[in-house]
């Protein structure tokens, strides 16, 4: 095979593997004006790390989103209001409320997700 058409195969490898699994984002946005929050985000493969977050700043991280298989995403996030351990994003089930951008605003009443149609759905400190 030559070069140019292993070049050209490959490309078109990566293309399609581009249409296949598109990027997803997640968002952890503090709102809570006074104390910062801290949030340790992480998955099954992947620690994120504790990220401490001051009023009006936020935390996000892309990954691929998979047509075969679950990811799911956890962040444990502390506050003066209360605390918890809150998925963050499934590919079975919040994905149809975010589509592949899940923004979270980490308010005084716990964590909203923002909806893809409007509006948030919040999670209760617990």
């Amino acid at each position: 095979m030559n070069s140019l058409l292993k070049i050209t195969v490959l490309s078109l490898v990566l293309t399609m593997s581009e249409a296949l699994y598109p990027k997803s984002h997640v968002t952890i946005a503090d709102t809570i004006n006074g104390n910062p929050i801290t949030a340790h985000c992480y998955s099954v493969d992947d620690d994120l790390g504790t990220h401490q977050l001051f009023f009006q700043q936020q935390f996000s991280w892309t990954f691929r989103y998979k047509l075969i298989g679950e990811t799911r995403f956890y962040c444990d996030i502390n506050t003066q209001f209360g605390q918890g351990k809150f998925r963050v994003y499934d590919n079975d089930k919040l994905v149809n409320q975010c589509g592949l951008n899940c923004v979270w605003q980490v308010q005084p009443n716990g964590p909203c997700l923002q909806l893809k149609q409007g509006g948030q759905s919040c999670e209760p400190w617990q």
